[in-house]
């Protein structure tokens, strides 16, 4: 978060918040929504050069959800994809574990990044 010149780590709490909003989102198609240890410490990696904020993984889970909700619950499990938002340049890669009657979206990283390279399948937005 970014408070005059000084900029701010989203903090685990934060994240935790994210996660919950997430989950209460994309609950309605059976999807779980976890972040690994991984993505906090790159959420905050000063290699995003403007750090990814709070409002921008909320808005990114929230146009995926729209635009691409039952596409994303009914991947296979073990799918890899990633959501990309195309006006921040944040990028999300997951993998979609399969659990019996509810799938489970883990959040692999995180990255600001304009020319993201994948093989995976992507969500763009």
């Amino acid at each position: 978060m970014k408070v005059g010149e000084i900029f701010e780590d989203i903090s685990a709490r934060e994240l935790s918040d994210v996660e919950r909003f997430a989950d209460s989102l994309w609950h309605h198609l059976g999807v779980d929504v976890k972040f690994t240890k991984h993505f906090l410490d790159r959420v905050n990696d000063e290699r995003n050069q403007n750090p990814i904020t709070v409002d921008e993984l909320i808005a990114l889970f929230k146009k995926e959800f729209y635009q691409y909700g039952r596409h994303i619950s009914d991947l296979e499990g073990n799918s890899e994809a990633v959501m990309k938002d195309l006006l921040s340049k944040v990028n999300l890669p997951f993998v979609m574990n399969d659990r019996g009657r509810d799938k489970q979206l883990v959040a692999k990283t995180v990255m600001r990044k304009p020319n993201f390279k994948t093989s995976s399948q992507e969500f763009a937005v």
